[in-house]
């Protein structure tokens, strides 16, 4: 088991193509120039809202190093589900024009 801290997770996150940390204490990241994922500390320890899909945000909880890791996962997975098209499409695009 890696063991992750929260400044290793924000810095993952930070080097995830597409989101763009808009404050950086506390971390607040937007991902197509929309709020995408931002911290909290609850009575419960830290967690992370985040928008899964196209509803609203979802907490997780992000106080642990195996947290943290399913976290990063979870929203790596995400911005590849939504920007994988998304650049397949332009490629396609390409093509056609030439």
């Amino acid at each position: 088991m890696v063991d992750m801290t929260h400044d290793d997770l924000v810095g993952a996150l930070r080097a995830i193509d597409g989101l763009i940390d808009v404050s950086q204490d506390p971390p607040n990241f937007h991902f197509r120039s929309e709020p995408f994922l931002h911290f909290h500390e609850g009575d419960e320890g830290t967690y992370a809202d985040v928008r899964l899909g196209s509803g609203g945000f979802e907490p997780i909880p992000a106080s642990t190093a195996e947290e943290r890791l399913s976290l990063l996962a979870t929203v790596a997975d995400q911005v590849e589900r939504i920007e994988g098209p998304r650049k397949s499409d332009r490629g396609r695009h390409r093509r056609r024009g030439r």
